[in-house]
């Protein structure tokens, strides 16, 4: 098995998984919809060319957001699924369940035609297709289809789920399969909100049990005092 790491993009992340992650991981990134977690997506894609899943909003107000910050645009291709299900629909006959299971087909077919080696693929959210009218066996289908395609392409799958107080079935199958988690939480106390990660599962590779503080000021500030003012 090679040695090579590949870095996430931010250095303190990178120290606690010492070093990055092994080519072809898939990581379940969950986060409070109230943490501005896609802000990792953006750091993520700095690192290499990325393929980026949008099931929420068109790619051009993603592209704007990471303007917005300062970051690179240019080795992003966007696998538009927002589009697909949701802006073409009147031009289908279909609704409701027929139209969930073409959309996860397209997908299909979308993973399988990638070709490059070391990419991000990046899925904004897989939220979306947990919450699809479909049959479990089809779902397992897509959430197979993505961790081989990672493993294929020997680059970092990043799969972001909005946090939910409980989780669902099909959530922890794909939390199972994923290689590494990271948790992105919003600590409210009395005088304040902070926002943290941690890394609960990390295959083949250390989980020293650190809670990394951060700050979204021009893109990701982790904290390594554990105290941001």
């Amino acid at each position: 098995m090679t040695n090579k790491l590949l870095p996430t993009g931010l250095p303190t992340l990178d120290k606690e998984l010492d070093g990055g992650l092994l080519p072809g991981s898939l990581v379940y990134l969950t986060g409070d919809s109230m943490t501005m977690g896609e802000i990792f997506l953006y750091q993520f894609i700095q690192q290499r060319p990325s393929y980026y899943v949008n099931t929420e909003r068109r790619p051009e107000y993603i592209l704007n957001d990471l303007k917005q910050f300062g970051f690179d645009v240019s080795g992003i291709k966007f696998i538009n699924i927002h589009e697909k299900y949701h802006e073409n629909v009147s031009k289908l006959l279909d609704r409701g369940e027929l139209r969930d299971y073409r959309i996860m087909d397209f997908f299909i077919k979308q993973l399988e035609i990638i070709e490059a080696k070391e990419i991000n693929l990046i899925v904004d959210t897989i939220t979306f297709f947990q919450h699809l009218d479909i049959k479990r066996n089809k779902t397992r289908e897509i959430i197979d289809k993505l961790y081989d395609t990672v493993k294929r392409t020997e680059g970092l799958g990043f799969l972001y789920g909005i946090k939910d107080e409980n989780r669902s079935f099909i959530e922890n199958e794909v939390i199972n399969i994923c290689d590494a988690v990271f948790d992105i939480s919003l600590i409210k106390k009395a005088d304040k909100t902070s926002t943290e990660l941690t890394i609960p599962k990390a295959r083949n590779r250390p989980i020293h049990g650190n809670v990394l503080k951060f700050k979204i000021e021009g893109g990701i500030i982790m904290d390594t005092s554990r105290e941001i003012a």
